[in-house]
């Protein structure tokens, strides 16, 4: 096969692919089509690692315990439609979330077959991210960026306004993949990954997203640790002694950094935190109500108002440019509440102990004292999980941010396979299965602490 065929022929290319698409996404707001680009472009990931799958590659993989968790996901999300009353939006909530939870993470799983899949995917994160992060750097310096009390600094990337924490999700998951590379490799690799990180660690700070700063402070301890316990500590304390050195002089200066910053730890909430706080408990409400099969996917901004109290504002101010808009609260800003509430206590239930279980596989994995690039992608696997996990407390599904979500997934479900990355496959005429790589010898290396 030729070699631009056979490069085209990766479903990780499609999946790299999908991940820059992003970019080309509407900024203006839920107005535009309802299929978006990068839904496109995954599209054929998918069917590409379908048509290996049926030709017998990566079978072994398929019938793995973080497949069988993705399996299981798109199980309860599917039946859980099916058993809402509100068409068509379950059959359209149904079918989102068996994608993003079902059969994009098998894909990335079944795509990152050798180090060459993995640079592809991981070139793609990381080339969004840098893209992103330095727009996103120049908006801030500039005051091009969005509008918050008044003042156009807020770091948004191309993704505008309305996909506010976009920018800083994708730039947060740069970061932790910089850091994990950065943690396991030696040499001169080495270096620059850390450089990366910093470098992310710029755009992160001026997206302004209180949500993804917390997120990536846990994603990085659990990178830096790598799973080991006295390292969580050393991590944990190293956090704490730069906030604590940080903080002082953020709020010495002033201006909307310090304030978002001085905000995670005192000081009277703002209007978004209250109206979060008051989707949180509608939400709940509508769980403990409906605890078998919620309200319906996609059916939470019917119920708020029966549920939400009269402290919720009910809409958000954007604006960007010379843009103002204003956007209904539709969701209660928190995922596990957002399952809980539109689908039911069982199926957050699901939810929960597959993310755990792809956690705790993955950091085992992680810990082992290797320097190659197999546990570097399985390190990164555990990072953008516990990133994730972390920010879905205060966030949910939407926008270019869902498909992160799900190739994140994909990536712990990679790290929980345990598989090892061969340098290359051998191109076998298509039609023909491709035998699983042989597992590589396990060569213990000593990591620096």
């Amino acid at each position: 096969m030729a070699p631009t065929r056979r490069f085209l022929a990766r479903p990780s290319t499609w999946l790299a692919a999908a991940l820059l698409s992003t970019s080309l996404q509407s900024a203006s707001g839920p107005d535009g089509p309802p299929v978006s680009v990068s839904d496109l472009v995954v599209a054929v990931a998918v069917v590409l690692a379908g048509r290996e799958l049926l030709h017998g590659e990566g079978r072994a993989r398929a019938r793995s315990v973080p497949a069988i968790g993705f399996w299981a996901l798109g199980l309860v999300s599917a039946v859980t439609a099916l058993a809402a009353q509100n068409f068509p939006d379950n059959v359209v909530g149904g079918v989102r979330f068996v994608q993003l939870f079902c059969l994009v993470p098998l894909t990335v799983l079944l795509a990152v077959r050798s180090r060459t899949d993995a640079q592809i995917l991981l070139g793609g994160l990381l080339g969004l991210a840098f893209l992103q992060g330095g727009l996103g750097v120049v908006q801030a310096v500039t005051a091009t960026g969005a509008d918050i009390d008044g003042e156009s600094v807020r770091a948004v990337g191309t993704f505008g306004a309305y996909d506010i924490s976009a920018m800083a999700e994708i730039t947060a998951l740069g970061l932790v993949v910089c850091l994990a590379l950065g943690v396991v490799l030696t040499g001169r690799a080495r270096w620059w990954a850390l450089g990366g990180a910093v470098f992310l660690a710029l755009p992160l700070a001026f997206s302004l997203t209180r949500g993804a700063w917390v997120a990536a402070a846990v994603a990085a301890m659990v990178v830096v640790s790598r799973g080991r316990p006295l390292r969580m500590l050393g991590a944990l304390v190293a956090v704490g002694a730069v906030a604590a050195g940080v903080l002082p002089v953020l709020v010495a200066r002033g201006g909307e950094l310090a304030d978002r910053a001085t905000s995670l730890v005192g000081g009277t909430p703002d209007q978004s935190l209250v109206d979060r706080f008051a989707l949180w408990e509608a939400a709940r409400q509508m769980a403990f109500d409906h605890p078998l099969t919620g309200v319906g996917p996609r059916a939470f901004a019917e119920h708020r108002d029966a549920y939400a109290d009269l402290s919720l504002l009910g809409s958000s101010d954007i604006a960007f440019g010379g843009d103002f808009e204003q956007v209904a609260l539709e969701s209660p800003h928190n995922f596990y509440l957002l399952v809980a509430s539109e689908q039911g206590l069982v199926a957050a239930g699901v939810f929960v102990v597959v993310f755990l279980v792809l956690l705790a596989r993955g950091l085992v994995r992680s810990a082992r004292p290797r320097s190659d690039l197999s546990t570097a992608l399985a390190l990164t696997g555990a990072g953008v999980l516990a990133y994730h996990l972390t920010s879905m407390l205060a966030a949910d599904l939407g926008g270019p941010g869902s498909l992160f979500v799900a190739v994140a997934l994909g990536l712990a479900g990679w790290a929980a396979a345990d598989h090892d990355l061969p340098d290359d496959l051998p191109d076998d005429p298509v039609g023909e299965p491709a035998p699983e790589p042989a597992p590589q010898e396990r060569v213990l290396e000593e990591v620096p602490a």
